[in-house]
């Protein structure tokens, strides 16, 4: 058996020392970076629970949870109060192995699923992407360090003739009759895309463990345009985010979360927690609570409960934008439904030894 030395414990205890400093540094200069830049609103399709949609957020997070299997679902309805804007749906399912390589190693695969539709000319986006991610032990599994790559295909689409234009106008009035003159080459378009990610899980302590992340989508920045002669790309979009799971007293425990998406000039920035109060083990197992801000964008609340293997969150935006005046504050109502699955563990009979009988 090994015997730990004076210097083993010294180094042991710098190690900790080093990752907990560089790590505050790390978060404070992402916030100061982000904070610089101009706020408003991304590109992509993304939800206000952007910690019920893992894959979708980093392709590190294929298999990066306690369990075997994993299903998710996702809704959300955005600004129906005065337009018919978005209307967004996404399932995932992952797999998670442990102790394929080496003991205490994490490794997961997964396909997840993304559909979108927008305003009244139905601007479709439909994306499908498969994951996989490793991640390496250290300190004695108190530390994991991993990577993910995803690689999929993504359509647009788009019903022109729901659209209208101004040439159709005619003394001031709409005629549908009339020619819109504009110039379509097709109604729709695909391409193949792809990503990275990289996660840090630490455990220092039963009851508080940490994480963070960095992930780059469309690193093949590919070719997305509806008109043939133009030559757009859809640019790289980097997401830094971050999360913590604390036993603050008793049952309660607290998450904080940080989220940041940017994508050329635009960025949406999250912060918040959620609360969760462990109940009963057997049926309601918590009751979940907590409140996001997205910058210079909305308010969000969020609730819900698990019952068993099973996690229902519903939020609400409270739109905090330029378009107040219009939607009223209104913003959109959005849905999660969780569902791990671990493999029931056998019961062993206790050994014992029958004592022989005697005559």
């Amino acid at each position: 058996m090994h015997k730990y030395s004076t210097n083993d414990t010294l180094n042991y205890n710098f190690f900790i020392t080093f990752v907990l400093v560089m790590g505050k540094s790390f978060f404070i200069s992402v916030i100061i970076i982000f904070v610089a830049v101009a706020t408003a609103f991304a590109q992509d399709i993304h939800f206000s629970q952007f910690y019920s949609t893992p894959m979708q957020t980093s392709p590190a997070n294929a298999g990066n949870f306690g369990g075997e299997w994993r299903a998710i679902l996702n809704n959300k309805n955005q600004w129906n109060s005065f337009t018919n804007a978005y209307r967004t749906f996404a399932g995932s399912v992952d797999y998670s192995h442990e102790s394929l390589f080496c003991k205490g190693d994490l490794s997961g695969i997964g396909i997840f699923l993304n559909r979108d539709v927008a305003g009244d000319g139905k601007f479709g986006t439909t994306q499908i992407m498969l994951n996989a991610a490793y991640y390496f032990p250290f300190m004695s599994e108190k530390l994991l360090a991993g990577a993910g790559f995803s690689v999929g295909y993504a359509r647009h689409g788009i019903r022109i003739d729901n659209l209208n234009f101004g040439s159709q106008y005619e003394n001031d009035e709409f005629n549908e009759a009339m020619q819109s003159g504009e110039q379509w080459q097709k109604n729709a378009f695909g391409y193949f895309d792809c990503a990275v990610g990289t996660n840090v899980m630490l455990k220092l302590k039963p009851n508080w463990t940490a994480q963070a992340g960095f992930s780059a989508a469309h690193i093949n920045m590919p070719r997305k345009t509806f008109l043939g002669s133009i030559d757009s790309r859809l640019p790289v979009k980097w997401i830094v985010h971050a999360t913590a799971d604390i036993n603050a007293k008793d049952d309660f425990w607290i998450e904080p979360m940080f989220y940041c998406m940017v994508q050329q000039k635009y960025l949406e920035f999250d912060i918040g927690a959620l609360g969760r109060m462990n109940v009963n083990p057997i049926s309601i197992q918590a009751v979940y609570f907590g409140i996001f801000a997205r910058t210079s964008d909305a308010g969000i609340l969020c609730a819900g409960v698990q019952y068993r293997n099973v996690r229902f969150l519903v939020n609400y935006d409270i739109n905090l934008s330029k378009l107040t005046r219009i939607s009223r504050g209104n913003g959109g109502v959005e849905f999660s439904l969780v569902y791990i699955y671990s493999k029931p563990k056998s019961i062993e009979t206790p050994y014992y030894r029958k004592c022989p009988e005697f005559m």
